[in-house]
């Protein structure tokens, strides 16, 4: 899976940089997994490569850093933008120590030094308030003024056509015009959408291999949307989930703290009511966003400043919420005094109460 997502980017991006090969005897950087079992086995293979450079990845980096020093540990998901300069460096890293290798001795030493611990640079400030997880996951953006007037940042937005997200709301919005099921095809596994009642998105993808993928660059001729009488994959148990929650899990992992283009940070809107938590992912302080923006309408710059949080954060939820459909974007009406109607005109005369009509009785009688 992972070699398929970075084939992926190499397509869009890389095709004159990197590229990957079959053989370690062709190699020049391997990526090793260290969550993955056999990491042992891959080491003793490359001990016979030492020109080869090495990178590792891993969902906790700073637990494997001092058990691969000085060879750099990267976080999932891997940030492939980044990803080609890593590359690169682990290889010219990996020419330097075979150069700066000392002869070897003529007998085996006997005793063994102890690593020795060189000082780390300080972290910025401000650099432990936020973990790896949270910037894989919103980025690292700083936020942008509170009032409108000076241009924002290109990278602020996010093109949506580039990602799978897009890809899932064209196949959505095919699937509701014609009432028939559509499939996305040519990724490692199809994901389809049904156009029942309540649309409903189905695939054998895990999410552990979801994730990354939405979070990827596609090629533009990558992810084909297709009309089918019926969804189905051969030797796979396909997961049915609401569209809502799918969209807006793919939107939150392809936004990274990002708004989609044409988004604009400083007018008011309002959550049409809250996220199915349960299947939805929920990133840093989504519930917080969602308990006020369900009850208000306001800016994302506005919601971040009354919770006092960074304003990815709100943007998150702000691209999750408009692709799942959840977004109110209408404009706000202060409530006005409604006069009241006049009583309705009655083709029966008014019947008066129990005494009044026992009285009337006695006068006529009289």
């Amino acid at each position: 899976m992972d070699a398929r997502l970075i084939g992926l980017s190499i397509e869009r991006h890389w095709t004159r940089s990197v590229r990957l090969v079959e053989t370690l005897e062709e190699a020049q950087v391997v990526l090793i997994d260290c969550d993955r079992p056999g990491i042992e086995a891959a080491l003793d293979q490359l001990a016979g490569h030492p020109r080869i450079g090495i990178v590792y990845y891993a969902f906790h980096p700073k637990d494997h850093a001092l058990r691969f020093q000085p060879r750099p540990v990267l976080g999932k998901p891997l940030n492939l933008e980044a990803l080609p300069a890593t590359l690169n460096q682990a290889r010219v890293d990996a020419a330097h120590m075979i150069a700066a290798a000392p002869p070897r001795p003529m007998a085996p030493a006997l005793a063994v030094s102890s690593p020795v611990a060189y000082p780390r640079a300080p972290a910025p400030l401000g650099h432990s308030l936020m973990t790896d997880d949270e910037r894989d996951l919103c980025g690292g953006m700083d936020d942008i003024p509170t009032t409108p007037g000076s241009s924002l940042p290109d990278k602020l937005f996010f093109n949506p056509d580039d990602y799978l997200i897009g890809r899932l709301q064209q196949a959505l919005a095919l699937a509701s015009a014609s009432g028939r099921p559509h499939l996305i095809s040519g990724l490692p596994r199809l994901i389809g959408i049904e156009p029942r009642p309540v649309p409903v998105c189905i695939t054998a993808f895990r999410e552990n291999q979801l994730r990354p993928l939405a979070m990827t660059q596609l090629p533009e001729s990558t992810g084909r949307i297709v009309s089918t009488p019926i969804i189905g994959e051969a030797d796979s148990q396909p997961v049915h989930r609401a569209a809502e929650d799918f969209l807006w899990n793919a939107a939150a992992w392809a936004a990274r703290g990002r708004l989609p283009a044409g988004s604009d940070p400083y007018q008011p809107v309002r959550l049409r009511a809250w996220p199915n938590f349960t299947y939805a992912f929920a990133s840093p302080h989504a519930m917080r966003i969602a308990a006020l923006w369900t009850r208000m309408h306001a800016s994302p710059v506005e919601i971040a400043t009354r919770l006092g949080i960074p304003h990815r954060y709100v943007f998150s939820v702000y691209s999750a919420a408009s692709f799942a459909g959840l977004l109110d974007t209408t404009a706000k009406h202060e409530n006005a005094p409604v006069a009241p109607f006049p009583p309705a005109p009655s083709d029966k005369p008014a019947r008066g109460s129990v005494l009044s009509r026992i009285l009337r009785k006695l006068r006529d009688a009289v």
